[in-house]
């Protein structure tokens, strides 16, 4: 697993999720994907994927392509790696 977060304004959130189909057509190494308001305006998510090298091929497949056209957000994930405890109730 990997883990990793985003902080951003809400409108901004709206409009990266819209673009790269986080929530509409989810990668297959997604495993979740949580999102909350924040105090103000903000989203906050967290995102957890199978592998880094799923994070790297989303980012090639279709994060690039929307940056090369549209160019860089202004908030970007924050990686934090590999979890060191994962509990989940099933």
């Amino acid at each position: 697993m990997f883990v990793e977060t985003i902080t951003q304004p809400a409108a901004e959130w709206r409009h990266w999720d819209q673009q790269l189909g986080l929530t509409r057509n989810p990668p297959p190494a997604l495993v979740a994907s949580i999102a909350w308001a924040g105090d103000g305006d903000t989203i906050t998510a967290v995102n957890v994927w199978d592998t880094p090298e799923a994070v790297a091929e989303f980012y090639l497949t279709r994060v690039r392509p929307i940056v090369e056209a549209q160019g860089e957000p202004t908030d970007k994930p924050v990686r934090h790696g590999a979890p060191i405890h994962v509990f989940t109730r099933t």
